[in-house]
């Protein structure tokens, strides 16, 4: 094997770990890979750059800066205490309640953009129920 597909997964595997192990918050992980790549020399500048001509990159982009403005206005935390209060914290209440707001809320925007907003709320709704977050 050549040094740049060693250097390549080694890279890689530290990515894996980062965002596993949550030590970095996970946008310091992708600028961190992004830095690092190039430094190295497995990529160039140009290359290393070159993802944010995607509309995909920026879209997930997009979704963490709103998920974060949205938690940090506090508008999430009303609508989850509410989803809680009515409907308790029994799983299958709460699944079926926040997959039918999700559902009106992207009927009026799209599917990214109401998961997006919606995040936060999940990620609140399930440390009251003491549901995983990832059933949700």
């Amino acid at each position: 094997m050549t040094t740049e597909i060693l250097l390549t997964f080694a890279v890689l595997a530290l990515a894996i770990f980062l965002f596993v192990s949550d030590k970095l918050r996970t946008d310091l992980v992708a600028v961190l890979i992004m830095v690092i790549l190039p430094w190295t020399g497995v990529i160039t500048a140009n290359e290393a750059f070159a993802g944010f001509a995607s509309n995909a990159v920026i879209s997930v982009i997009g979704v963490m800066l709103i998920g974060y403005g949205v938690e940090r206005s506090g508008i999430m935390t009303v609508v989850a205490a509410f989803i809680t209060k009515r409907v308790g914290v029994k799983e299958k209440n709460v699944m079926a309640t926040t997959s039918t707001t999700v559902g009106l809320i992207s009927a009026f925007m799209q599917n990214i953009g109401a998961a997006a907003l919606f995040l936060p709320a999940l990620k609140r709704i399930s440390k009251n129920a003491n549901i995983p977050a990832s059933k949700l």
